[in-house]
Protein backbone atom coordinates (compact mmCIF):
# COMPACT_ATOMS: atom_id res chain seq x y z
CA UNK A 1 0.00 0.00 0.00
CA UNK A 2 1.29 3.47 -0.91
CA UNK A 3 1.79 6.03 1.83
CA UNK A 4 0.42 9.55 1.29
CA UNK A 5 2.86 12.20 0.01
CA UNK A 6 4.53 14.54 2.48
CA UNK A 7 2.30 17.40 3.53
CA UNK A 8 -0.85 15.49 2.57
CA UNK A 9 -3.86 16.20 4.74
CA UNK A 10 -6.74 13.74 4.43
CA UNK A 11 -10.30 14.91 3.87
CA UNK A 12 -12.51 14.75 6.93
CA UNK A 13 -15.82 15.33 5.14
CA UNK A 14 -18.14 12.42 5.80
CA UNK A 15 -16.35 11.30 8.94
CA UNK A 16 -18.43 10.79 12.07
CA UNK A 17 -18.99 14.05 13.95
CA UNK A 18 -17.98 16.23 10.98
CA UNK A 19 -20.54 18.87 9.92
CA UNK A 20 -22.01 18.88 6.43
CA UNK A 21 -20.29 21.10 3.86
CA UNK A 22 -21.88 24.52 3.30
CA UNK A 23 -23.66 24.72 -0.07
CA UNK A 24 -21.72 26.52 -2.81
CA UNK A 25 -22.62 30.22 -2.73
CA UNK A 26 -24.70 31.52 -5.67
CA UNK A 27 -22.74 34.77 -5.93
CA UNK A 28 -18.95 34.97 -6.02
CA UNK A 29 -18.85 37.60 -3.25
CA UNK A 30 -21.48 36.25 -0.87
CA UNK A 31 -21.28 37.37 2.74
CA UNK A 32 -20.49 35.07 5.63
CA UNK A 33 -23.57 34.11 7.60
CA UNK A 34 -23.53 33.74 11.39
CA UNK A 35 -23.80 29.99 10.78
CA UNK A 36 -20.72 30.10 8.51
CA UNK A 37 -18.81 31.99 11.20
CA UNK A 38 -19.81 29.49 13.89
CA UNK A 39 -18.83 26.55 11.68
CA UNK A 40 -15.49 28.18 10.87
CA UNK A 41 -14.70 28.76 14.56
CA UNK A 42 -15.79 25.22 15.45
CA UNK A 43 -13.69 23.58 12.73
CA UNK A 44 -10.59 25.60 13.63
CA UNK A 45 -10.77 25.74 17.42
CA UNK A 46 -12.61 22.55 18.38
CA UNK A 47 -11.79 20.15 15.54
CA UNK A 48 -8.23 21.54 15.01
CA UNK A 49 -8.44 21.13 11.23
CA UNK A 50 -6.00 22.60 8.72
CA UNK A 51 -7.11 25.43 6.46
CA UNK A 52 -7.16 23.03 3.52
CA UNK A 53 -9.50 20.70 5.39
CA UNK A 54 -11.69 23.60 6.52
CA UNK A 55 -11.96 24.89 2.93
CA UNK A 56 -13.61 21.60 1.96
CA UNK A 57 -16.58 22.59 4.12
CA UNK A 58 -16.95 25.93 2.29
CA UNK A 59 -17.20 25.31 -1.48
CA UNK A 60 -16.40 28.46 -3.43
CA UNK A 61 -14.27 29.97 -0.67
CA UNK A 62 -10.49 29.74 -0.67
CA UNK A 63 -8.29 28.70 2.24
CA UNK A 64 -6.95 32.26 2.34
CA UNK A 65 -10.42 33.82 2.50
CA UNK A 66 -11.35 31.57 5.40
CA UNK A 67 -8.09 32.21 7.23
CA UNK A 68 -8.42 35.98 6.87
CA UNK A 69 -12.04 35.85 8.06
CA UNK A 70 -11.08 33.79 11.09
CA UNK A 71 -7.99 35.81 12.03
CA UNK A 72 -9.43 39.29 11.50
CA UNK A 73 -13.10 38.94 12.44
CA UNK A 74 -13.65 35.86 14.56
CA UNK A 75 -10.55 35.03 16.60
CA UNK A 76 -10.54 38.41 18.35
CA UNK A 77 -14.08 37.81 19.60
CA UNK A 78 -12.94 34.74 21.53
CA UNK A 79 -10.22 36.63 23.40
CA UNK A 80 -11.19 37.76 26.89
CA UNK A 81 -9.67 40.79 28.59
CA UNK A 82 -8.81 40.22 32.22
CA UNK A 83 -7.64 42.85 34.69
CA UNK A 84 -4.13 41.40 34.29
CA UNK A 85 -4.13 41.72 30.48
CA UNK A 86 -5.59 45.23 30.73
CA UNK A 87 -2.74 46.20 33.08
CA UNK A 88 -0.23 44.69 30.63
CA UNK A 89 -1.78 46.76 27.83
CA UNK A 90 -1.51 49.92 29.90
CA UNK A 91 2.12 49.17 30.74
CA UNK A 92 2.90 48.48 27.07
CA UNK A 93 1.28 51.77 26.02
CA UNK A 94 3.28 53.58 28.69
CA UNK A 95 6.50 51.93 27.49
CA UNK A 96 5.65 52.82 23.90
CA UNK A 97 5.04 56.46 24.83
CA UNK A 98 8.45 56.74 26.53
CA UNK A 99 10.28 54.84 23.79
CA UNK A 100 8.66 56.85 21.01
CA UNK A 101 9.96 60.18 22.30
CA UNK A 102 13.41 58.70 23.02
CA UNK A 103 13.67 57.62 19.37
CA UNK A 104 12.46 61.00 18.15
CA UNK A 105 15.07 62.76 20.32
CA UNK A 106 17.81 60.55 18.84
CA UNK A 107 16.72 61.46 15.31
CA UNK A 108 16.59 65.20 16.11
CA UNK A 109 20.15 65.16 17.33
CA UNK A 110 22.51 65.56 20.25
CA UNK A 111 21.36 67.78 23.08
CA UNK A 112 17.62 67.26 22.67
CA UNK A 113 15.87 65.21 25.32
CA UNK A 114 12.73 63.18 24.77
CA UNK A 115 10.82 65.60 27.04
CA UNK A 116 12.06 68.61 25.06
CA UNK A 117 11.03 67.02 21.77
CA UNK A 118 7.59 66.10 23.08
CA UNK A 119 7.07 69.62 24.44
CA UNK A 120 8.17 71.26 21.17
CA UNK A 121 5.97 68.91 19.12
CA UNK A 122 2.96 69.85 21.22
CA UNK A 123 3.83 73.54 20.86
CA UNK A 124 4.11 73.21 17.06
CA UNK A 125 0.84 71.36 16.81
CA UNK A 126 -0.99 73.88 19.03
CA UNK A 127 0.33 76.78 16.97
CA UNK A 128 -0.76 75.07 13.74
CA UNK A 129 -4.30 74.49 14.99
CA UNK A 130 -6.37 75.31 18.00
CA UNK A 131 -7.27 71.66 18.65
CA UNK A 132 -5.60 69.05 20.81
CA UNK A 133 -2.70 67.47 18.89
CA UNK A 134 -3.70 64.08 17.55
CA UNK A 135 -0.29 62.96 16.32
CA UNK A 136 0.89 62.70 19.89
CA UNK A 137 -0.11 59.59 21.77
CA UNK A 138 -2.03 60.64 24.81
CA UNK A 139 -2.89 58.31 27.64
CA UNK A 140 -4.85 59.55 30.56
CA UNK A 141 -6.45 57.80 33.47
CA UNK A 142 -10.09 58.69 34.01
CA UNK A 143 -11.62 58.82 37.46
CA UNK A 144 -12.74 55.22 37.10
CA UNK A 145 -9.18 54.14 36.32
CA UNK A 146 -9.99 52.99 32.78
CA UNK A 147 -8.03 54.00 29.71
CA UNK A 148 -9.61 57.20 28.45
CA UNK A 149 -7.88 58.20 25.20
CA UNK A 150 -5.41 56.82 22.69
CA UNK A 151 -4.67 58.92 19.62
CA UNK A 152 -1.86 58.54 17.15
CA UNK A 153 -0.82 59.99 13.81
CA UNK A 154 -4.06 61.87 13.37
CA UNK A 155 -6.32 58.85 13.78
CA UNK A 156 -8.45 58.72 16.89
CA UNK A 157 -8.55 55.18 18.26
Amino acid sequence: MLSPPAGFTPSVIGHPGAPRPTPRPRKSKSKFTPEDDQKLVDLKENKNLTWKQIAEFFPGRSQGTLQVRYCTKLKAKTQHWTEETIQKLRAALDDYEQEKWRIIAQKVGTGFTSAACKEKAMELEYSASSTVPTFITQSRESTSGSFACFCELGHTK
